[in-house]
């Protein structure tokens, strides 16, 4: 007998994954005595389990760099996701039904709390009832951990098989050596995320399409572009014709930086009339399953094009400092959108480097700022909001 039906693998949502393996609860609070008492205590160990810090939890974000805004992301992240998992636990009632009389249980080590110390080792016979529930607190473990790169983790499916999510065993300790030793890398996060859900990855990716979903970083799905710039967010629908595509990033044309200069506190309002985007792939026939996605805005007549990857890329390393109302007041922008500075940027066909500073006015329009990102030199570029920010950059204006 197991305790599911997810033989021959098939994506799962964590409400499907969370309710078949409350058999695995349910058995084991049988095998330990039974009663709600010890449903209580089981259901304490997974939390401790599941909890970003204390001597229970099974993933260490409180710990490392602390600059790092990848490290927040993924803390709080992992905060709601736990509480995800949680909620679906608690809100699944009990049945009292042995189900399963034993199974066998990676040892994986995972600490108890003094509770469940008592249950399962405090009298003889319990054999069944240990490896129960170590065998449930690894599943969602490994469910929780595998929802930690997404946004939106109730909508995601995993793809889970007779042994639960037991596949994703070595790329689940890869990525926790990522996240709590070294500065994490967004194709870690994204790597680890399509393991999850396609069971297979591409090097370098920072999205995937898979299962009639997408899944890219939010600011690329009309997300807000102060809004995570590591984490994912899925959409239903798809880009490409292959069921599963890697995105990545178009090559890099080896040119050296275009210079230009704008005007140093060129801000005011703006807003570009008519403006419309569109993701655009392309061509099939890279190697695997990858494909490059473009961005293409257009507005005034013109259509101007950029590689997602490179946009994702600016968005990733803009600095965000705290929001602040501004000391000066800043001059009104040029009008027309021949004069607008963005058009020098948009114009150029490769990097673009501002030595000199400056700002760009975007009125706070995703698709026309992360355009710009993805021309703009990454590494001194603020995502401007009205904070005042000192030293020679290139200020995105995006002040609604």
């Amino acid at each position: 007998m197991t305790w599911n039906d997810f033989a021959g693998g098939r994506p799962v949502d964590p409400a499907t994954f969370v309710a078949a393996a409350g058999t695995l609860l349910e058995a084991a609070v049988a095998a330990a005595g039974g009663g709600e008492a010890t449903r209580a205590d089981f259901i304490a160990g997974l939390e401790a389990c599941l909890s970003m810090s204390g001597p229970y939890a099974t993933l260490r974000l409180d710990a490392g760099l602390a600059d790092q805004d990848v490290r927040g992301e993924l803390r709080d992240n992992a905060i709601a996701v736990s509480e995800v998992v949680l909620d679906l636990v608690r809100s699944t009632p009990g049945t009292g039904a042995p189900g399963l009389l034993d199974i066998h249980s990676n040892c994986v080590g995972y600490a108890w709390i003094p509770p469940v110390v008592e249950r399962l080792i405090g009298e003889p016979g319990l054999h069944a009832a240990r490896n129960l529930y170590n065998e449930w607190l690894w599943q969602l473990v490994l469910l929780r951990d595998a929802l930690i790169p997404f946004t939106d983790p109730s909508r995601v499916r995993v793809l889970a098989d007779a042994d639960g999510l037991t596949r994703l065993r070595d790329a689940r300790d890869w990525f926790i050596v990522q996240v709590m030793t070294r500065r994490i890398a967004h194709a870690a996060i994204v790597r680890f995320a399509a393991e999850a859900v396609t069971g297979g990855y591409a090097e370098g990716a920072y999205g995937f399409q898979h299962g009639g979903a997408v899944v890219l970083p939010p600011v690329a799905l009309d997300g807000d572009l102060l809004g995570p710039a590591y984490l994912l967010a899925l959409r239903e629908g798809t880009l490409v014709a292959e069921d599963t595509a890697y995105f990545v990033q178009g090559q890099e044309d080896g040119e050296t930086a275009s210079t230009l200069s704008v005007p140093a506190r060129a801000i005011g309002d703006v807003e570009v009339v008519g403006l419309t985007d569109r993701l655009v792939p392309g061509a099939a026939g890279g190697p695997g399953a990858t494909r490059t996605l473009s961005l293409v805005v257009g507005f005034d007549g013109h259509e101007w094009t950029t590689d997602l990857g490179r946009a994702l890329r600016g968005h990733r390393y803009a600095a965000r400092p705290a929001a602040a109302e501004a000391t000066t007041e800043p001059t009104a922008a040029a009008a027309g959108t021949g004069a607008w500075p963005g058009c020098a940027v948009l114009r150029q066909d490769g990097e673009v480097a501002v030595p000199g500073g400056g700002v760009i006015p975007t009125g706070g329009q995703r698709a026309l700022t992360l355009a710009l990102l993805g021309r703009l030199r990454p590494g001194n570029v603020v995502l401007y909001a009205g904070q005042e920010v000192g030293g020679q950059r290139i200020l995105l204006d995006i002040r609604g």
